[in-house]
């Protein structure tokens, strides 16, 4: 432990570009997450460990959400897969300022046949004009939330504009973390994701999904690491990073063979006087006295 108040100002000197997309409560939380998110980009493991304090890392779990999330929206989107009997909203705005929906009656030689759901009306399209004029949709929904989804992203990444909106993701984010996390997520109804219940502890056993209109989703909540492999790993769905946040520690140790196996990154959160260290991650342990000269920096 370094208690110079030079060294910790140098390490925030070190980390002022590392970007955040929102604002924090305490330098804290803000240097922790900006280091998270270097060796996340880096693709690089890194374990941080507060000696007691839940307030950080809560705070820390709901940045580290927007900003994972943000990451898999703009670079690891997937076209959609559609075929007949596919749904479809029309993201196109009308005089009657109501949603207007399709389902796809047949393909032949690249060009879709949709039908309006209500009066029946055929258009023929591309697959590229498809899929920037209309979203996949798994079931009805209000053209609010869509809307939400697409405004959220949009005005967090300052006017960007896609070619079409994502709504399959090539690449995934886990989070291992009790349902408390998944509760307090900030604006999780315009982020599509989903919580994968503990079947053996928990009385609902479905799967909750954030925007259930959308056929997929960039990060998963569980709070068990084997729910991760027997519902994501196991059937070959691709995960960018896992976010041990706070739990499971008894299971760093597989997460570890599997990191070598699927190829996924793997940050460690945990809140704990006495840590479970791995040689394998680097491991950096805030004490209080740490906290208390960085927050006055």
């Amino acid at each position: 432990m370094i208690l110079n108040k030079e060294y910790y100002q140098a390490l925030w000197n070190k980390f002022e570009n590392t970007t955040t997309l929102n604002v924090f409560n305490s330098n804290a939380s803000c240097l922790t997450t900006k280091l998270i998110l270097e060796h996340y980009k880096k693709n690089q493991p890194i374990h941080i460990n507060f000696q007691n304090s839940k307030e950080s890392i809560f705070e820390i779990g709901q940045h580290l959400f927007v900003e994972l999330a943000n990451d898999i929206y703009k670079n690891h989107y997937d076209l959609p897969t559609l075929g007949k009997g596919s749904k479809l909203r029309d993201k196109r705005k009308y005089s009657d300022g109501k949603r207007h929906d399709y389902v796809i009656k047949s393909i032949n030689n690249g060009i879709f046949l949709l039908e309006h759901t209500k009066n029946k009306a055929q258009i023929n399209l591309k697959y590229d004009d498809l899929v920037r004029k209309f979203i996949p949709i798994e079931q009805g929904t209000k053209q609010s939330t869509l809307q939400g989804y697409t405004k959220f992203f949009t005005d967090l990444n300052n006017g960007l504009k896609l070619d079409f909106t994502p709504t399959n993701f090539e690449k995934k984010t886990v989070f291992i973390a009790k349902k408390p996390l998944w509760d307090s997520l900030p604006n999780r109804n315009k982020i599509p994701c989903a919580y994968l219940p503990n079947p053996r502890e928990e009385n609902n056993t479905t799967e909750t999904r954030s925007i259930p209109a959308l056929q997929d989703c960039l990060a998963y909540f569980t709070p068990k690491y084997n729910v991760c492999y027997s519902n994501i790993l196991s059937k070959n769905e691709k995960v960018k990073t896992i976010i041990v946040f706070d739990t499971e520690a008894n299971q760093i140790g597989q997460m570890l063979q599997d990191k070598a196996k699927f190829g996924f990154n793997l940050i460690i959160v945990s809140n704990s006087i006495s840590p479970l260290k791995n040689q394998s991650i680097p491991c950096w342990n805030w004490f209080k006295e740490e906290l208390e000269i960085v927050n006055a920096l």
